[in-house]
């Protein structure tokens, strides 16, 4: 099922790349498991049970795919290890890979990227933006994070990557921001219509339940500075009452960003115009 949501002057599809699991208490950091598992249930190897949405942004003049997700191809024992269900993101798509104008990463961590590479070769045309740190992290990996950029799903990519520093328009009305936290050059990306902003937030919100400011990952890097970007971009996205798209919901999830009478951050679910259900 696509999930279409729609402005002025382009459409957003909601795609499906895969269903994965990870660590229920890694992904809620610091928060007691009493209180993150009446959210998301774990299983008897107290993995959550997660997803990866890549949008497909429709513009009046090409196709953009903000992230591209897990994709497949993956060994058994990495299927194994994170309850892996590989999808294709284009399964009931309006346009195929070869479509696809210009890439826009978060990061390049596998359950974002990997969707990008099958058998050693890169599997598009265009160029992917991704920002400058990101792609050293990606490249030279260290004991912390090497497990996230599996080199064979990195490298292949090399000639098409094109590199930017921190704010930047890269699309018309498109628009990245790097935010850091999670990694270094983790960035989030803005799309402007007429009368909406959209903001795919990557792994700055990783699921709805992770819009309350603590609810910080022990996956972050930088925690933080994680903490402290999400207190400098939270008023700006509810002035701007931005629709948010988080990665990780299990099933595609956009919502405003609101508080609650106790002052704590939620996320409110805006409902698709549209929904396809392709084969």
């Amino acid at each position: 099922m696509i999930r279409v949501f729609k402005g002025k002057t382009l459409k957003i599809y909601q795609l499906n790349s895969g269903k994965f699991s990870l660590d229920g208490g890694a992904m809620f950091g610091i928060v007691p498991k009493v209180i993150w598992e009446k959210l998301i249930q774990p299983d008897e190897r107290n993995r959550i049970p997660m997803a990866t949405h890549p949008l497909l942004v429709e513009t009046e003049k090409g196709y953009i795919l903000i992230e591209s997700g897990l994709g497949i191809g993956w060994d058994e024992k990495f299927k194994d290890i994170y309850a892996v269900e590989e999808e294709d993101p284009f399964k009931g798509a309006p346009v195929g890979r070869e479509e696809i104008s210009l890439i826009i990463q978060t990061h390049l961590h596998f359950d974002h990227a990997g969707e990008l590479v099958l058998n050693g070769e890169y599997r598009y045309k265009c160029p992917v933006v991704v920002q400058q740190f990101e792609w050293m992290d990606a490249l030279f990996p260290h004991e912390r994070s090497r497990a996230s950029y599996p080199q064979e799903r990195v490298l292949p990519i090399e000639k098409f990557v094109r590199l930017v520093s921190g704010t930047q328009e890269v699309w018309e009305n498109i628009f990245v921001y790097r935010t850091g936290g999670h990694t270094r050059g983790h960035q989030v990306v803005f799309i402007k219509d007429s009368d909406k902003l959209f903001v795919f937030m990557g792994d700055v919100i990783p699921t709805r339940h992770h819009a309350p400011l603590p609810y910080v990952m022990g996956y972050d890097l930088y925690p933080e500075e994680m903490l402290f970007v999400r207190k400098s971009l939270y008023p700006y996205l509810m002035k701007e009452k931005a629709i948010i798209f988080t990665p990780h919901d299990r099933e595609g999830f956009a919502g405003y960003l609101k508080l609650d009478e106790k002052g704590k951050f939620f996320l409110e679910e805006v409902e698709p115009e549209d929904v396809i259900n392709g084969s």
